[in-house]
């Protein structure tokens, strides 16, 4: 059976919610803002929300619709614990808080977005290395994560192929959908008074004595006080200026999924490849790092996700997989972010390169990033992500 190539985040969204992400005016409601936010991406809205949370008048323009790239097209996972070993302890702090922030922004009543706080278990025994070992270290440096033994994996995930021995369970790691999450992040920014116009491209920045005075856009002229590039994993609209542009380059990775299954997981799966299950019922399988732009799925590579998850849950033999998708992550190259001001011009700010954690670090870098902008003063939080790492 052939897959279709679609992402499954848009055929799970409502009438509603698939209305709200293709409505688009095309129209600049603010032409004279404190904050222009260039990208609609979940980074760009969540700043734009922080934003006008404090009061500010902020205008946002996308080229394309709300999470068109990467926000699109990712696994939705929140997993501070899995990914901090990676990194230094600077991004460790920053995930755990932006990982409390999504918590409460499900508590809001605008905020719609699966959230689940449903853990990961790891079952793969050559990533994990000597079990008791890597528990106890990663205990020691603050992550939530314990030793489980077959018996306890049978427990914690009754569906997983029998002779597991052993693994990691990562209990309070959560998962979202990442497109719910960008229209309630673009709903709730509405809401606090934000402008946001889809199908608009920022063509080119005007400067003047080391500032921006202008920003030239397909919809015409406009004059922000400060303006924040979120772009994903290309800057390349500020070209235009004699700017430092970071080193961005794109990371693709793909993804496969189910139909709607009885209920197989409780929370994510890490063997061969993740392997997780939605409320809504599909099976979601997939991941890789490939140095590489193009967004045409890999039909050999599909093949190896299906065949990897079907070996995990002897449940899947017979199923089908029936979407697949590619997205691009913005890498940079030391995989963090660059949050930070662009340096020569004293009103530009990035906030690109999230590479595997921009649903994970959104909140986070948009309240530090509207904290900022408001109130003059970088937050210390900060300090690991600045852009000088790279000059």
């Amino acid at each position: 059976m052939a897959m279709t190539n679609e992402t499954l985040w848009s055929a799970t969204l409502s009438a509603h919610e698939r209305a709200e992400l293709n409505s688009s005016s095309g129209t600049i409601d603010c032409r004279s803002p404190d904050v222009l936010v260039v990208g609609g991406g979940i980074v760009g809205l969540s700043i734009a929300y922080f934003l006008a949370e404090q009061r500010a008048q902020v205008q946002l323009i996308e080229s394309g619709s709300i999470a068109a790239g990467a926000s699109g097209a990712n696994a939705g996972g929140v997993w501070p614990n899995d990914q901090g070993p990676a990194h230094a302890a600077g991004f460790q702090e920053f995930a755990f808080q932006s990982r409390d922030l999504w918590g409460r922004l499900s508590l809001r009543p605008e905020f719609d977005f699966d959230w689940r706080v449903n853990g990961i278990l790891n079952v793969n025994a050559a990533r994990i290395g000597p079990l008791a070992d890597t528990a106890r270290k990663l205990q020691s440096q603050g992550y939530a994560v314990q030793a489980v033994d077959g018996e306890q994996i049978a427990s914690l995930e009754p569906h997983l192929r029998a002779g597991l021995a052993a693994g990691l369970h990562l209990p309070s790691e959560a998962h979202l959908h990442p497109v719910k999450a960008a229209l309630s992040l673009a709903r709730a920014a509405r809401r606090h008074g934000a402008a946001i116009a889809t199908g608009v491209a920022a063509l080119k920045l005007l400067c003047r004595e080391q500032r921006i005075v202008g920003v030239s856009t397909t919809a015409g002229p406009i004059e922000p006080h400060r303006v924040v590039s979120a772009t994903g994993w290309s800057a390349a609209w500020l070209g235009s200026a004699e700017v430092w542009l970071p080193p961005l380059r794109p990371v693709g990775g793909q993804l496969i999924s189910t139909d709607p299954q009885p209920p197989l997981l409780r929370g994510s799966v890490a063997d061969e490849f993740l392997v997780l299950q939605l409320r809504s019922g599909e099976i979601v399988t997939g991941g890789g790092v490939f140095e590489s732009d193009q967004l045409a799925p890999e039909p050999a590579l599909s093949a190896e996700f299906a065949a990897a998850a079907r070996k995990l849950i002897p449940a899947l033999h017979d199923v089908p997989f029936t979407r697949v998708w590619r997205g691009l992550r913005p890498g940079t190259p030391d995989d963090l972010p660059i949050i930070d001001r662009a340096g020569s011009l004293e009103n530009l700010w990035l906030a690109c390169g999230h590479f595997k954690n921009g649903v994970l670090l959104a909140p986070a870098t948009g309240k530090s990033m509207a904290e900022w902008l408001t109130s003059g003063t970088r937050p210390d939080c900060l300090a690991p992500f600045g852009a000088g790492r790279f000059r």
